[in-house]
């Protein structure tokens, strides 16, 4: 029997498949990780509006004013997360009152929200209880802090006070901005993200202008 001949590829041909598959990678690879970037930002300034449209639907169901203080005011100081509108080591950057605060022992009726619900359950010995209140009542920015998003990108803020009545209303006439920027901006040409806040409680979520300085979608 006349036995078969197998051949394989050229050396020419491997090097062309190589030339090919390097090209393709080096135009695929830049954009999957500007789209990963991107992703992190508009993750976390989704975060960003559900977290206040949670603290509105609080303050109307506690009939609760708050006061949001930012250590570092400006749209142009872009701060990490933490700095600005994280509230686990820095409880004192969202202040609240309410009835039940004074009743609970603090004369002046209010103090930290991220401590509210620990306040209002300190005289509560069933711990399922003292946990659901505790939830429940404590009130802060952000749902989750801390997470892989917020250590990807970085903030600015546009006021260093706000003031939020029940239902999550203001009486500041000046919008609240908040813009929200890749960590690697400058390197990849990413879309800053903004959320406006208006006194009526309105947000506006789209890309940041820099050329007008105004939220555009």
């Amino acid at each position: 029997m006349k036995k078969r001949q197998f051949e394989g590829f050229s050396l020419l041909e491997l090097m062309v498949a190589i030339v090919i598959i390097t090209i393709g990678l080096s135009t695929s690879i830049p954009t999957y990780i500007r789209n990963m970037r991107q992703g992190e930002v508009d993750r976390y300034t989704q975060q960003i509006e559900a977290g206040f449209f949670a603290l509105r639907a609080k303050l109307g169901k506690q009939k609760t004013s708050c006061t949001l203080r930012f250590d570092h005011s400006g749209l142009s100081n872009f701060v990490p997360p933490a700095d600005l509108v994280e509230m686990g080591k820095h409880p004192e950057r969202l202040e609240c009152c309410n009835s039940d605060i004074r009743a609970a022992g603090e004369p002046s009726g209010c103090t930290y929200g991220p401590q509210i619900g620990t306040l209002l359950a300190s005289s509560i010995t069933d711990s399922q209880q003292k946990s659901k209140l505790e939830r429940d009542r404590s009130l802060r920015l952000l749902g989750r802090e801390g997470n892989t998003e917020s250590k990807m990108v970085e903030v600015s803020v546009n006021s260093a006070t706000y003031e939020l009545t029940p239902p999550g209303t203001s009486t500041m006439s000046d919008n609240l901005i908040f813009l929200i920027r890749s960590t690697k901006t400058d390197e990849q040409r990413l879309r800053t993200r903004c959320l406006q806040i208006s006194g009526t409680g309105t947000v506006l979520s789209a890309s940041w202008n820099y050329v007008t300085s105004s939220c555009e979608q």
